[in-house]
């Protein structure tokens, strides 16, 4: 299916929901009138946001606040490379690279 370049076939932003039947069009000047179904149109709109859409909000604002990185966690393992006495648990770090790994696929 090909569509016309000067506007008038299918454009993408014509969806169904878009789209306006004959009968929601504007009368013509001939004097016809709209339905009345189609006439009235809400002068206010009304915006109500659930329980959980609050809290997200909420959740939101504490994780804008907090720092991306530890610094006391990051200060701590410095100091334990630095005198030797941080230890590499070998099992552990295996473990979590196969989880890692299975999460993937």
């Amino acid at each position: 299916m090909t569509d016309k370049i000067n506007g008038q076939g299918f454009r993408p932003a014509d969806t169904a929901g878009t789209r306006k039947s004959e009968a929601a069009k504007p009368a013509s000047s001939h004097g016809e009138r709209r339905t009345e179904a189609a006439g009235n149109a809400s002068s206010a709109d009304v915006v109500s946001i659930t329980q959980s859409g609050l809290l997200m909000s909420k959740l939101e604002e504490l994780v804008q606040g907090t720092p991306v990185v530890d610094s006391e966690r990051v200060a701590a393992l410095k100091d334990a490379v630095a005198s030797g006495t941080y230890e590499i648990d070998d099992r552990r770090v295996a473990e979590r690279l196969l989880k890692l790994e299975r999460d993937f696929v």
